[in-house]
Parts: structure tokens; sequence; C-alpha cells
């Protein structure tokens, strides 16, 4: 195994231990979205997901193209494609179940609930 920085394994895994985030990246999985509609997709104060969008940007998650209000947010897919190929392993693998708790007809729902509890996590 390689050698890693635990501050860098911090900030990615706490960046994506955000539900906001998560639900941030489930939005963007269709195509590129400006912040306001993030935001109504998710029912979210427009400052919260910028917030938040900033730490998926920060962390390479999120890429930003574009200035204001033309500014477009997308999945860097260099990332996220090899990310979501090992969860679906992960989850096949060791929580089978899991993907049968929340039918795909009301994961969006679920989505947005998540995204709107309020998880902390300190950061240095």
């Amino acid at each position: 195994m390689e050698y890693f920085s635990n501050e860098a394994y911090f900030s990615f895994f706490s960046t994506l231990a955000n539900r906001i985030c998560l639900a941030i990246i489930d939005a963007l999985r269709e195509r590129p979205k400006s912040a306001s509609e993030i935001s109504e997709t998710l029912e979210l104060e427009e400052s919260v997901t910028i917030r938040n969008l900033e730490r998926l940007v920060h962390g390479a998650l999120v890429r930003s193209e574009g200035s204001g209000k033309g500014k477009r947010y997308s999945l860097n897919k260099e990332i996220i494609e090899p990310l979501s190929e090992i969860l679906s392993f992960h989850t096949s693998k060791y929580c089978p179940k899991l993907t049968e708790c929340i039918p795909p007809e009301k994961l969006k729902e679920y989505m947005k609930k998540e995204a709107a509890k309020k998880t902390y996590i300190e950061h240095e």
C-alpha cells in the first residue's frame, strides 16, 4: 500500500461524510447545475449549498466553470466514477440488503431528508 497522509484522508472522508455534500453529488449525477438549481432540487438555502459546494470543489470531487450567476458545477468523474465502483463493490459484498432499504422511487425524497439533517464534523 502506498503512503498516505492522514490529513488528506480526513479531509476527503469528512467531506464525503457530510450529508449535504452527498446530496449535492447525487443532484449532479445527471448533468451540471448552478448553485441555485442544486438548492432548489435539495430545498436548501443557497448559502448552505454554496458552502458545501466549496468543500466539494476544494476536495476535487466537483468542478466549477464560469463565474457569478453563470457558474456551473459538475462531478469530477475521474474521482467519482472509481469511487462509485468501489462503493458498489463494497455494498454488494458486505451489505447487500442496504440497497433494498430505500426503493429507487423514494431515493430523492430520502436524500432531501438526509441533506436536512445536521451533521457536525470539526475541522482544524
